[in-house]
């Protein structure tokens, strides 16, 4: 339960706020796009445009529709861009997404962004800020999952795996990554985000080779990631057949320890 404030005259006539229910989903998900400056006008389109593309999919509505297992078949989601230590903005508060019509609606409001930075490179302070978001929402699930997309290597802001670590001890499940580009040497920036990004239950990495490959690439992911696992070695197998190379998946998995600790970002060393 979350306290809300009461509105009007009866939050004036009484000393405590009620308890509102939080509205129960399979997972709360959260897009941390990367915008910094390494991403090119024409790579953040292609970007931007491969996470609608990727909501109006059919494998990925499947997937938040999926009433299998107990599920529900409904997730809350929320966009957030980021670029330096201080530029991070929710560009799309958390959607619930329970069928047809409010996943639509969500791809359509993607759709409609505008970029909103293209400084540095901070993705620990996105991840700080990202994990904000999700003690204020008004949903509740047995999953909490952060997704961050990102060109390049920190350079800015937190360290980015002190905050991984902090996130994970106060409750988020898992933290995954989905690199782009080629800018570094063979392996590098996948590399740098297993150690540094991913972490949690069954946390993995997958690259997209260039931007205009990251539908493609995000699509598996986040079928994977509402479904609760780690992308099928078959669904691999038959993009890599199609001469998708950029769908190789580095997996990560480490589960999270139980650590009843409260994490504080103030304290987290900066870098750049």
């Amino acid at each position: 339960m979350k306290l809300k404030p009461l509105a009007g005259l009866l939050g004036m006539l009484l000393v405590t706020s009620p308890a509102y229910a939080l509205t129960e989903v399979d997972t709360e998900l959260q897009l941390l796009m990367d915008v910094s400056g390494s991403v090119s006008s024409s790579e953040f389109n292609l970007q931007l445009q491969g996470y609608v593309d990727v909501f109006y999919s059919q494998d990925v509505q499947s997937a938040i529709l999926d009433t299998s297992d107990g599920k529900l078949g409904s997730i809350a989601v929320q966009m957030v861009m980021w670029s330096g230590a201080t530029q991070q903005s929710v560009m799309t508060d958390w959607f619930h997404l329970y069928d047809m019509t409010s996943i639509n609606n969500f791809a359509a409001t993607l759709d409609a962004l505008v970029r909103p930075y293209a400084g540095m490179t901070a993705p620990g302070s996105a991840m700080a800020f990202g994990g904000l978001q999700f003690d204020t929402n008004d949903f509740t699930a047995a999953r909490q999952v952060m997704d961050v997309s990102g060109d390049g290597i920190q350079n800015a802001g937190l360290d980015t795996a002190t905050v991984r670590d902090q996130l994970l001890a106060s409750g988020i499940d898992t933290i995954n990554g989905i690199t782009i580009g080629q800018d570094y040497a063979d392996g590098v920036l996948q590399d740098w985000y297993l150690n540094n990004i991913a972490g949690g239950e069954d946390a993995f990495v997958i690259n997209a080779t260039t931007f205009a490959d990251f539908g493609s690439a995000l699509e598996l992911k986040l079928a994977a990631e509402i479904e609760g696992g780690i992308i099928p070695e078959g669904a691999l197998a038959a993009q890599l057949l199609l001469g998708m190379p950029l769908l190789l998946a580095w997996r990560y998995q480490r589960r999270t320890q139980s650590r009843p600790q409260q994490a504080n970002w103030q304290q987290s060393p900066a870098i750049g």
